[in-house]
């Protein structure tokens, strides 16, 4: 059996649920694969960068060769994406004077609408719109630019205009007392979800915690704390996934907006006004080595100024090497490989690449023997680095598919990256 299963899951949870399997379902061998690493093999790649846009909160983890390098998260999700309708949702019963019978109380505790009927509209109907500073806004918010002139029938000349041209839709709501329909605007479900997931706040993102960054400051600090290499192959291959990465417009939002981040910011950690003036000040700039006016200067280094120019080592011209001329035309043979861009990708999901791996008899890192379980549980896990990675996969060949005649029991096991934090 095969769980696939975040690496940040706590142990409790997870001692739990190995209990459940081992003695419920009688499992022999349980394998734990990485819920990023898998969404990575269902899109075809060794290294990604996955955003799981989830229900409790947002998570980003860079994969690197099917292993994660770094994980970090932010509360904003789903949960609060709901939290927040439900309380436009009432707002506007409340101006309506439609609330009823079932607005009592202070009201701030009370829910007025059921969480069936939030999540409902949450799932059809909520998008989320351009950023302003995206080319195709500016271009339909300049003056100069004509207005495009929306088709309308002739029949319907001198008519009142209909909602719809207003951006206006009817919800029905059958569990406020009594039911009723509300009459809801596209740009303030869009409104909602900028507040929860691209929060605009001064000073960002120092103003934030560390645990409520919006999502496009999540994702840009991430990539800019991971190592270069990583980086370059990571922001090449981002892939979203979780349930609220199916809101109209949410991927392409968090796109552009980390795109901006980086177009205006760049990869440079160091911020604030010294590096401002360092960049402004051509004087505070620090040049290359200069020639000094020492007379044993011109006796060590005879031919350090040629035709009027400073020559040292660091302007200096490397010298041809044909082996490496030859490995660079090979290389512009080979297929373009995307680094150092930022692209996205689509995944089949977690599951489709857990399905795969299993199918491949790829051998799991974190192996769990029922016996070795049952003897001791969690407790008897020993740290990765504390195993033989090389003899496990010799003495097995796949989750659960073959193991040799010594048993699992008899050799040391590992949690991998879930009993690492």
């Amino acid at each position: 059996m095969a769980l696939v299963l975040p690496p940040v899951l706590p142990l409790p949870l997870l001692a739990t649920i190995l209990d459940l399997l081992f003695n419920r379902f009688q499992s022999p061998l349980i394998s734990l694969l990485s819920s990023g690493a898998m969404a990575a093999v269902a899109a075809g790649v060794r290294s990604a960068l996955v955003v799981d846009l989830g229900w409790t909160e947002t998570v980003v983890t860079s994969v690197y060769e099917y292993r994660e390098a770094r994980c970090t998260r932010s509360i904003r999700g789903g949960k609060l994406l709901v939290e927040r309708t439900h309380e436009m949702l009432k707002g506007l019963l409340r101006k309506h004077g439609a609330a009823g019978e079932t607005d009592k109380g202070d009201g701030d505790e009370q829910h007025i609408v059921s969480f069936d009927e939030c999540e409902d509209v949450v799932t059809r109907l909520m998008w989320c719109k351009k950023s302003s500073s995206s080319p195709s806004h500016r271009d339909s918010s300049d003056s100069s630019v004509l207005p495009t002139v929306q088709e309308q029938d002739e029949s319907e000349h001198g008519a009142a205009p209909s909602t719809r041209n207003k951006g206006l839709f009817h919800v029905p709501l059958k569990s406020t007392h009594p039911p009723t329909t509300m009459e809801l605007s596209y740009s303030a479900l869009a409104d909602v979800c900028e507040s929860i997931y691209f929060e605009d706040r001064p000073g960002a993102p120092h103003s934030f915690d560390d645990e409520e960054l919006p999502v496009s400051w999540l994702v840009y600090q991430h990539l800019l704390k991971l190592p270069v290499d990583v980086r370059a192959v990571c922001m090449s291959r981002i892939i979203f996934t979780g349930g609220c990465s199916r809101i109209l417009g949410l991927r392409g939002r968090i796109f552009e907006d980390v795109s901006g981040l980086v177009a205006a910011r760049g990869w440079d950690s160091v911020t604030g006004r010294g590096v401002e003036a360092l960049k402004n000040n051509p004087k505070l700039r620090r040049h290359g080595s200069r020639p000094t006016n020492d007379g044993n200067a011109g006796a060590t280094l005879p031919h350090a100024e040629q035709d009027g120019v400073w020559h040292d080592a660091a302007n200096a011209d490397p010298e041809t090497n044909v082996i490496d001329a030859q490995l660079d035309k090979e290389k512009k043979k080979t297929p373009l490989v995307f680094q150092g861009q930022l692209r996205a990708l689509e995944s089949l999901g977690a599951w489709s690449g857990a399905s795969l791996t299993c199918q491949l008899k790829v051998m799991a890192i974190a192996t769990i023997d029922r016996d070795a379980w049952l003897q001791n549980g969690i407790n008897g896990a020993s740290k990765p680095t504390e195993v033989d990675l090389k003899a496990q996969q010799r003495q097995s060949m796949g989750p659960g598919l073959m193991r040799t005649a010594t048993g699992m029991g008899d050799r040391s096991w590992t949690l991998g990256a879930w009993g690492a934090t």
